[in-house]
């Protein structure tokens, strides 16, 4: 005769594919390994019933630390369950606002005094200058053994509160830069707030994208110089990607590192506006789409026996691109706009224009004083191996102001690009480009 299996039965079936419900537990499973029950009578979560810093207020300098406790007592009939490690750690309680990832930090909690059904839980967390005003726990919660969790969010009175004088604090600035080659820069300077004085070969630790929450722990691997300055190169970093510092300090038992300061950038907000561009209107309603990797890089600005020292007076740069009809043929326009600091773009154009008049490589003048008193028309010549023939790419590069300006017309997959097109976006690209 069929008899149905109980639902919670049929469920972990379903999950494990292969289960086997027997009186005694396998070998495997060893004396202490934790089974809980197909059905519990326990059916509600944890309870709160005291959260605390060991002490109100503390006082710290410079780059010290003062050890401060928080404690979070719960009860609950089937015992809580201890998973401190987990990505949703049991029990667990949230401070901040302070340096980090998100500005909160959540210590690793060890059961301290009592039992799994009644106890409480600590850790021990090293306070740094930089928590500077009032930190306070923001939420805690926990899992039991049955099932059920808990996460309340702490606020007013109920939001425990430790209030920090720090003095002498340390600080890091930081700043992200595009590098001309692919990936990213960051660098900034270690100094102390008060003063200004720089932290001298002080160790930091820097990372990359998703490893910026530090969650397995800052590492040291860069040193400042002698007047505070840090720098790290990620080569090849994908530009929407994020970079971070952070200044660490000595980790508490059980904790990782603690974090005197942080700070955390992506790819800065192009200083040149998208008004500065080309235009829909301008491309027969074509829309553009902003240039993020470095397919065109050839063009952004153009460098034929580079790189150029005025390079290293560039700032900012947007490039966008878009695809038009011409001749009832597809045909990329690609624009480029970046700012130079000092006499950088005029540099720039002295360097191309003696570039390409002594050593070429692909690249020709064809025309001058196409889109104002200093612009080039080039012609850039490639050739295709795969296809047997030559691509020619026509390329009009203007200075206005501080700003260089670059419109090309690449063509589209082996054919030429259009020398007409060019010169009439470029014009238009000028005037675009005043607004800088």
């Amino acid at each position: 005769m069929y008899v149905p299996a109980p639902k919670s039965l049929a469920l972990a079936v379903v999950l494990s594919g292969a289960l086997v419900v027997t009186a005694t537990p396998p070998a495997w499973a060893g004396a202490t390994a934790y089974r809980p029950a197909l059905v519990s009578a326990d059916k509600s979560p944890p309870q709160i019933r005291d959260v605390r810093f060991s002490r109100t207020a503390v006082a710290v300098r410079g780059l010290a630390v003062v050890p401060v406790r928080v404690s979070l007592r719960l009860t609950d009939p089937s015992g809580v369950l201890d998973n401190p490690h987990d990505m949703n750690p049991s029990p667990q309680l949230t401070i901040g606002p302070v340096p980090g990832f998100q500005s909160k930090l959540r210590p690793v909690l060890t059961r301290t005094s009592g039992t799994a059904t009644d106890g409480t839980w600590s850790a021990t967390v090293n306070v740094p200058s930089t928590w500077n005003g009032t930190v306070r726990i923001v939420s805690a919660g926990a899992s039991d053994t049955a099932g059920n969790t808990v996460t309340t969010a702490l606020s007013g009175a109920a939001s425990p509160k430790l209030r920090v004088r720090g003095t002498h604090r340390p600080a890091v600035t930081l700043r992200y830069s595009l590098l001309d080659g692919g990936g990213f820069r960051i660098h900034g300077r270690a100094s102390y707030t008060d003063t200004g004085r720089p932290l001298r070969s002080k160790a930091l630790a820097t990372a990359y994208d998703s490893n910026c929450d530090f969650d397995g722990g800052a590492a040291n691997n860069v040193v400042t110089d002698a007047q505070g300055n840090y720098e790290k190169l990620f080569r090849n970093g994908d530009p929407g990607a994020a970079g971070c510092v952070a200044l660490i300090g000595p980790a508490a038992r059980h904790q990782r590192p603690t974090m005197l300061t942080y700070r955390i950038a992506s790819a800065p907000n192009h200083a040149v506006p998208a008004a500065a561009m080309l235009q829909p209107a301008d491309l027969n309603g074509a829309d553009t789409t902003t240039v993020t990797d470095d397919y065109w890089a050839a063009l952004q600005p153009p460098q034929p026996c580079g790189p150029y020292s005025s390079a290293g007076l560039r700032r900012e740069h947007r490039t966008v691109q878009a695809m038009i009809g011409v001749d009832n043929r597809p045909s990329v326009i690609v624009n480029d706009v970046a700012t130079y600091a000092s006499d950088g773009a005029h540099r720039y154009l002295t360097q191309l224009r003696r570039a390409v008049a002594t050593c070429g490589h692909g690249w020709s003048v064809v025309g001058t004083g196409v889109a104002g008193d200093e612009s080039l028309l080039l012609r850039r010549r490639e050739h295709i191996d795969y296809a047997g023939t030559d691509k020619d790419t026509y390329v009009v590069v203007a200075r206005t102001g501080r700003a260089v300006v670059v419109v090309a017309d690449t063509g589209w997959e082996t054919g030429d690009g259009h020398e007409a097109v060019a010169r009439r976006l470029s014009v238009v690209a000028v005037r675009r480009a005043a607004v800088l």
